[in-house]
């Protein structure tokens, strides 16, 4: 069973910092991480994978997972010349050791996700020649051949278009319904209502709530600053 224990954790760099956050999850959850642009949700997201270190307090993981943590960085973030088959084999690594060279099932893995993405017809094109939403996208099936116990996912949704936007949420349920535990940043607020809690990065510092209390008009004015209204068709969150 995966278990995150989040004990003070301060986060920070570059002079920023983040507030303490207390936090006990556990695999099978989807955990939104929202707040306006430079509130530390990145930060965070580093923090827990790994690649900055933390100010103060601790974070740990018990998993008995081959693959402990999978970070998803910003769009934008990775350039490769490799075809999108053979960057979303690469997420495979952990798997193969010293061994060189990627297996016929680290390929079938890839195309699975790639599939499952909807996105299978990419799969020899040059990652570096795919328009942005298209390399988001090889970059999540990169993440989810990783078999990762805690998969950490920055603006998953961002620069997608609804149909494979889509795709992405029903990917990150089912990395939580197979008893992973999946943390996302995101400006969506209509994914962060389906989440199954919410850390919210605001001026007072980092909270976590159920959806319905961080996405409340109050909680929305105190984060950016606007008014929000709630869709009569579908009862999600949008801003006015």
């Amino acid at each position: 069973m995966t278990r995150l224990d989040l004990d003070q954790l301060s986060v920070g760099r570059d002079g920023f910092r983040l507030g303490a956050l207390d936090l006990q999850a556990r695999g099978g959850e989807v955990i939104a991480v929202i707040g306006p642009n430079g509130a530390g949700k990145t930060t965070l997201l580093k923090t827990l994978a790994r690649l900055v270190p933390p100010l103060s307090g601790s974070a740990a993981i018990e998993t008995n997972a081959l693959c402990p943590v999978a970070y998803l960085p910003p769009p934008g973030a990775v350039a490769a010349g490799f075809s999108a088959l053979h960057l979303t084999a690469l997420g495979r690594a952990a798997r193969r050791g010293w061994s060189p060279g990627l297996a016929p099932a680290d390929l079938e893995a890839a195309r699975a996700a790639l599939t499952r993405l909807d996105v299978s017809d990419l799969a020899d094109r040059p990652f570096d020649h795919l328009s942005s939403g298209q390399q988001q996208l090889v970059l999540v099936a990169r993440l989810m051949v990783q078999d990762a116990a805690v998969c950490l996912l920055d603006e998953p949704l961002a620069m997608l278009d609804p149909a494979h936007a889509t795709a992405i949420e029903r990917a990150v349920r089912d990395l939580a319904d197979a008893g992973r535990l999946v943390i996302a940043s995101t400006h969506g607020l209509a994914f962060a209502a389906r989440a199954d809690r919410v850390i919210a990065l605001g001026p007072d510092g980092p909270a976590v709530l159920p959806p319905g209390e961080a996405l409340s008009p109050a909680r929305m004015a105190q984060l950016f600053g606007v008014a929000v209204t709630v869709c009569p068709c579908c009862g999600q969150p949008g801003v006015a």
